[in-house]
């Protein structure tokens, strides 16, 4: 099932939580404030080799990035400034959780385990990346071999596991490899012309 599908799926019972909570009034932001907090508090902990309680925030993390939006859209308060400040949170959730699992590595003993993590971010980064730029050129990159659902649900994988390593490298790869293929997409959607004004 791809990620398309899985959000298919999740809509009705996201859409049900976001009217509990659009009935507490509960704004938008608040709850991508507080994914944020929990992503970084995952990583934390992640770093420390708390697993248990990595793993739960990471999860409550989630639940919150995957509601913000959703609330945004049944409140009426959808904006560019939420959607601004969701993706750059997003962004620093990655790096705490990814930064995490490398100092977690370390201390397990891989001396370049910082390094791995270093080029998983780069390759997250990108992916991301890849896709605002081609929007902003009016090119659609939403799909992927690795977004953003498969990387949640890898690294939740790599914190129950405690398979730091080989997961690790595993995201490094479809990251860059998913950056690559929206990157491919976006240059074949676009005309010489086009090409030449980037």
């Amino acid at each position: 099932m791809n990620a398309e599908r899985w959000r298919e799926v999740a809509a009705p019972w996201l859409t049900g939580l976001a009217r509990f909570l659009h009935r507490l009034g509960i704004h938008p932001d608040v709850l991508t404030v507080l994914g944020f907090l929990f992503s970084l508090g995952a990583g934390l902990l992640t770093g420390l080799d708390l697993r248990g309680g990595a793993a739960l925030l990471w999860v409550l993390g989630g639940l919150c990035d995957a509601l913000d939006g959703a609330l945004a859209r049944l409140s009426g308060k959808a904006s560019p400034s939420g959607a601004f400040l969701d993706s750059t949170l997003d962004r620093y959730s990655d790096a705490a959780i990814l930064l995490g699992l490398g100092a977690a590595w370390q201390r397990a003993g891989a001396a370049w385990g910082g390094w791995i993590a270093g080029v998983a971010l780069l390759g997250a980064l990108m992916v991301s990346y890849t896709r605002a730029r081609g929007e902003g050129l009016g090119i659609s990159l939403r799909e992927g071999l690795f977004t953003r659902l498969e990387r949640f649900l890898l690294i939740l994988v790599a914190l129950l596991t405690g398979w730091y390593g080989p997961l690790l490298i595993l995201f490094a790869v479809l990251a860059h490899l998913t950056a690559l293929q929206r990157a491919w997409r976006a240059i074949r959607a676009l005309s010489p012309s086009e090409l030449r004004q980037l």
